[in-house]
C-alpha cells in the first residue's frame, strides 16, 4: 500500500527517544525496536495518506488523551525490554552492533 503513513509509528519512535533517555537501560537500536514493537502492538494504528491529514492528526481533540496512551505504553515497554534486553536476537547472530550498549546480551 503505497503512501500509507501510521502516524502512531512516528508518535511513539518520538516518545521513546523522549523518555528513554533518563534510564539507564541498553540503548542499542534492537532495544529500541523491541520497545516499539511492544507499544505499538498495544495502541490503535493512525494511518493517514496525505500531508493534509498529518496536519489534521497533529490537531485532533483527543491529543492529551493520545498523549497519555502513548505515554504509558512506551514506559511499560522501555521497563520490560530494559529489565531483560535482547529478547529477539538470534543467539547465533554476532552481536557487535551493540557496542554502544555497553551490554551485549547479558540480559538473556
Amino acid at each position: 500500500m503505497e503512501g500509507l503513513i501510521n502516524l502512531m509509528e512516528e508518535t511513539v519512535l518520538d516518545k521513546i527517544e523522549h523518555l528513554w533517555q533518563n534510564t539507564d537501560y541498553c540503548k542499542c537500536n534492537q532495544c529500541k525496536m523491541d520497545i516499539a514493537a511492544y507499544a505499538l502492538n498495544r495502541l490503535p494504528a493512525q494511518y493517514v495518506q496525505s500531508m493534509k491529514g498529518k496536519v489534521l492528526y497533529r490537531f485532533e481533540s483527543n491529543r492529551i488523551q493520545r498523549d497519555i496512551e502513548v505515554t504509558v505504553a512506551v514506559s511499560q515497554g522501555i521497563e520490560i525490554v530494559g529489565k531483560s534486553p535482547h529478547k529477539n536476537v538470534n543467539p547465533n547472530e554476532n552481536s557487535g552492533s551493540d557496542a554502544n550498549s555497553g551490554n551485549n546480551g547479558g540480559g538473556q
